[in-house]
């Protein structure tokens, strides 16, 4: 796992160079983006709608389930994301798109995805945890879009976001690093990740790492419909908890300000920690919080003295459905 981390810059420039060599659709505007995804396949999905969140018309959807929403249609664009090739969920989701659309792109290391012998198709390599291969299952949507028209390109973003995290990876991969005193901070404690709903799918990253590689139940929610529901909850039941707000400088003011407010009304239930993202772009900003989370999580399975790779359970609800 700590290989893996150090090397992600990598993922970035090798996933960004591949993507240019994958065959298209021919270059039309589609009504709609779907992404369809589980877990660490899907996660590139929520990036992708919350980079492009205003900065294009068309809607981009993350579809994680066995069925496909009513308005895919033949002229929606439909990625299919499943590192394995063999996500029932997202199986059953793309037999249903291939019977609506023609523009379907599939992101995958083989598995029953490239049985199906897919007209457009990027085969990642194989090796990797899903949720180690994001580079892979994410970057390569940014190039296809550019390439499609629908984007502007997006080489610089990716250039300095490959270029952060390697200079990061070098900070962070030593003990007394931030991520690992925030792992002792963490240990052992109900993990809540608080962002704004531009990072929601930063936040949800931080939670799925937690999760899966710490072992240990994380949970996320978003400025600012949190103070309109999950606010009123704290403090019961009487549990440690660490609460974890991702912060950065393009939030709205008004989110800004709720989140002094909040921080002021449940420091009573709980530690507060602050994790600022860097860079210039939004896409390195996007990188630098989600590089941090990932060392975090890498951190506090270490302290655990448990293999952040394995996931048992995930393994085992696997062997269930297959009888």
């Amino acid at each position: 796992m700590k290989e893996v981390l150090l090397k992600f810059s990598n993922q970035i420039k090798d996933a960004s160079k591949a993507s240019w060599d994958v065959k298209l659709p021919p270059d039309f505007k589609p009504s709609n983006i779907v992404v369809c995804g589980m877990g660490g396949s899907a996660i590139g999905g929520d990036l992708l709608a919350d980079l492009l969140r205003d900065k294009i018309d068309i809607p981009v959807f993350t579809n994680r389930d066995y069925e496909l929403p009513s308005f895919v249609g033949e002229k929606s664009l439909v990625f299919i994301s499943s590192y394995s090739g063999n996500t029932e969920e997202t199986l059953s989701a793309y037999e249903k798109a291939r019977k609506r659309t023609q523009n379907i792109i599939c992101i995958t290391s083989g598995g029953k995805v490239e049985s199906t012998n897919p007209k457009y198709m990027l085969k990642v390599p194989t090796g990797y945890q899903p949720r180690c291969a994001l580079g892979w299952l994410f970057i390569p949507m940014t190039v296809i879009l550019h390439r499609l028209g629908i984007i502007n390109d997006p080489s610089s973003d990716l250039e300095e976001s490959a270029e952060l995290l390697y200079n990061l990876g070098k900070e962070f991969e030593f003990e007394k690093s931030s991520p690992y005193k925030l792992a002792n901070k963490l240990k052992g404690k109900m993990s809540i990740i608080y962002s704004d709903l531009r990072f929601s799918a930063v936040a949800r990253r931080w939670a799925g790492q937690i999760n899966e590689n710490a072992k240990q139940f994380a949970h996320f929610n978003v400025f600012s419909e949190l103070n309109h529901n999950e606010i009123v909850g704290w403090g019961e039941p009487k549990i440690p908890y660490s609460l974890v707000i991702l912060k950065d400088r393009g939030y709205n003011e008004r989110v800004k300000l709720r989140i002094d407010i909040t921080k002021r009304i449940i420091s009573p239930y709980t530690e507060i920690e602050e994790v600022e993202s860097r860079g210039e772009f939004l896409l390195a900003r996007f990188f630098s919080l989600i590089y941090f989370g990932d060392w975090t999580a890498y951190w506090l399975a270490t302290l655990k003295g448990i293999d952040p790779i394995p996931v048992e359970r995930i393994e085992q609800l696997k062997k269930e459905l297959a009888k």
